[in-house]
């Protein structure tokens, strides 16, 4: 397994929220499990989540250039590219 931390900002974090959820049942049959949600402490629309992911190489690149998924990103009102840290656990 691998872990995956995923930071961007988003228009309005209730409105992103609802479009995230409804996604999650889609993400677990692709092997990506949400394990924290945040928001940072000063910008509630600055989102950070951190999933794990099977070991399998491009896994999540794959999950994340879905056309479906970024049309709900656009739809969810992300607005800022976002930053991916993907970990080895040692």
């Amino acid at each position: 397994m691998k872990t995956v931390i995923v930071q961007h900002e988003v228009k309005n974090f209730i409105e992103w929220k609802k479009i995230f959820d409804a996604d999650q049942s889609n993400l677990q049959k692709e092997g990506v499990q949400l394990k924290d949600l945040y928001n940072s402490a000063t910008n509630a629309n600055d989102v950070t989540m951190i999933f794990e992911i099977p070991d399998e190489p491009g896994l999540f690149d794959k999950v994340m250039s879905d056309p479906q998924r970024q049309a709900a990103m656009k739809i969810g009102g992300v607005v800022s590219k976002p930053t991916i840290s993907i970990l080895n656990k040692v």
